[in-house]
């Protein structure tokens, strides 16, 4: 099967880029290290040729990140963050910027 994505280099800057074969686009992948540049290709190709797998591999890299993503819900850690955030905003204003717009 043909690689969707090819490796090149930039003289300028040195940087990595990748070309992709299918729409033309070109995306640096903003490293000069080549061992790096490489895991990040075979990642690229390796997510178009088999997406279930790749769903598999975040939530073990999640699992490993935060124990917890495993038994809370999304929604549930979502409306937290949010709760937290509203929470920080209004402590953060003054006592004369309640009715004031940003």
């Amino acid at each position: 099967m043909k690689q969707r994505f090819r490796l090149y280099r930039r003289k300028r800057g040195g940087r990595f880029y990748v070309h992709d074969s299918l729409t033309g686009k070109q995306d640096s992948l903003g490293t000069s290290d080549r061992a790096e540049a490489w895991r990040l290709l075979h990642a690229r190709n390796e997510a178009e040729q088999q997406p279930a797998v790749n769903l598999q591999i975040a939530r073990a890299y999640l699992a490993a990140s935060d124990p917890q993503v495993a038994t809370t819900h999304l929604a549930v850690r979502y409306g937290r963050d949010c709760q937290a955030q509203s929470r920080l905003d209004t402590s953060t204003l003054g006592a004369g910027d309640e009715g004031q717009s940003l």
